[in-house]
């Protein structure tokens, strides 16, 4: 939802994208665990809101029978970022999870995946075998606890102003203009866009 409005905004600023892990169920297993369905909760377990949200965006959500462990995920994500593909591997996984349903934690999607956005597989898997991104994993959510964080998604917009959840589209133009006119004169890089995803 949150990601559909920045692609939106993106069309009226320049922004910069960093994708930050957050651990929303870090109990989850490897091999993910079985989501129970709430009383009253529609089959495809979306809220009357957020499923409205979502027509109005246009986008197709269906929460998954199964909570992924999306730590090697989010690892990957990490790895993007060094070869520019951090968004567009964000996008196929956010894609694959709320459209498709798959498990992002099974490696053989994660594969697909990977290799789908131009990354080498082959160099990814000894860094998930070796856990080499848990560490600034730990930290990114560490640091968000810090700011406050609960849930995801998130967003830090220019590390001032913060929210979370699934906001109008207004509420990202007022943030994104407010953090333009409090910059300082000589500062004209993109505007920062931190944002906090993740499950377990």
């Amino acid at each position: 939802m949150g990601l559909a409005r920045l692609d939106r905004l993106a069309t009226e600023f320049n922004i910069e994208f960093d994708y930050r892990a957050f651990m929303l169920h870090p109990e989850i297993p490897p091999e993910g665990k079985i989501r129970e369905q709430r009383p009253g909760e529609p089959e495809d377990g979306l809220s009357s809101r957020i499923a409205s949200l979502a027509e109005e965006e246009g986008i197709v959500m269906r929460r998954a029978k199964l909570t992924p462990y999306t730590i090697h995920a989010q690892a990957i994500t990490e790895y993007a970022k060094q070869f520019g593909k951090a968004d567009e591997f964000h996008h196929a996984a956010y894609k694959a999870f709320w459209e498709d349903g798959v498990n992002l934690g099974d490696f053989d999607v994660l594969a697909g995946l990977a290799k789908g956005v131009g990354l080498d597989w082959d160099d990814i898997l000894p860094k998930l075998e070796s856990r080499e991104y848990d560490r600034l994993i730990q930290d990114q959510f560490d640091e968000a606890m810090q700011l406050g964080v609960t849930g995801v998604p998130g967003f830090l917009i220019d590390e001032k102003f913060w929210f979370t959840g699934a906001q109008p589209i207004e509420m990202f133009r007022l943030a994104a203009k407010k953090a333009l006119e409090i910059r300082e004169p000589d500062q004209n890089n993109g505007l920062g866009i931190g944002i906090q995803a993740g499950e377990g």
